[in-house]
């Protein structure tokens, strides 16, 4: 404008008539208002969303801090935990190194105990084996005694039955006062006993016993 009005300065004067045109202070002031709105909206908008972010972001530091507080107190906890079971695991691996030296010493005496046991056991079995033969010879010798003494009762049968005959032949010869008699008797038997207590005796039978009496009279 301030071009056009330098240029149309001159000698010639022109005179228009034309009907008066737009206000342009008008428009652009009205263009001015409507950004400056849209400016002011904007700027609103940007202060909004700046702080709906700022206040996100101090919720998520604030939630970042808490969790990072809780981790670290989990993390505390966790060592500390940790800490308790090694020092645990130590005792334990203390306490199973113990029960393996007591087990091994343990086993040891009762190994020991049970080869002594053992020893007396077959020290014991052989006792009773020896005593058992010893009751088996004494019941053989029982045995043996026991026939003989039948043998002897049956002999002392038959010279009691001889000497009641002998008697009698004297009372009915003469009397015992006239003649003297003598009775003379002579048996044999045997009995064998071997050393392992076999004891071998014939049956009890009269034929086995030989009996002969003699009478002489003077």
């Amino acid at each position: 404008m301030c071009c056009l009005r330098k240029q149309s300065t001159g000698d010639v004067s022109v005179e228009v008539n034309a009907c008066p045109g737009p206000d342009l202070r008008q428009i652009l002031e009205d263009l001015r208002c409507q950004y400056e709105t849209l400016i002011a909206r904007n700027r609103k908008e940007v202060e909004d969303w700046y702080e709906c972010k700022i206040e996100e972001v101090n919720r998520e530091v604030i939630t970042s801090g808490q969790e990072v507080e809780t981790c670290n107190n989990q993390v505390t906890e966790l060592r500390r935990q940790l800490q308790a079971l090694e020092i645990d695991l130590q005792a334990q691996l203390s306490q199973r190194n113990n029960l393996e030296s007591s087990l091994a010493e343990t086993e040891c005496q009762y190994n020991t105990l049970l080869g002594e046991l053992q020893n007396q056991i077959t020290c014991v079995e052989q006792q009773l084996a020896e005593i058992r033969a010893e009751i088996e010879c004494q019941n053989q010798e029982y045995k043996t005694l026991l026939d003989v003494k039948c043998r002897l009762e049956q002999e002392i049968q038959t010279y009691r039955c001889l000497l009641e005959g002998g008697q009698q032949d004297l009372i009915h010869g003469g009397g015992i006062g006239t003649g003297g008699g003598v009775i003379r008797t002579s048996h044999t038997y045997t009995t064998t006993t071997a050393a392992h207590c076999q004891p071998q005796v014939p049956p009890c039978k009269t034929g086995d016993i030989q009996v002969t009496c003699r009478r002489i009279c003077d």
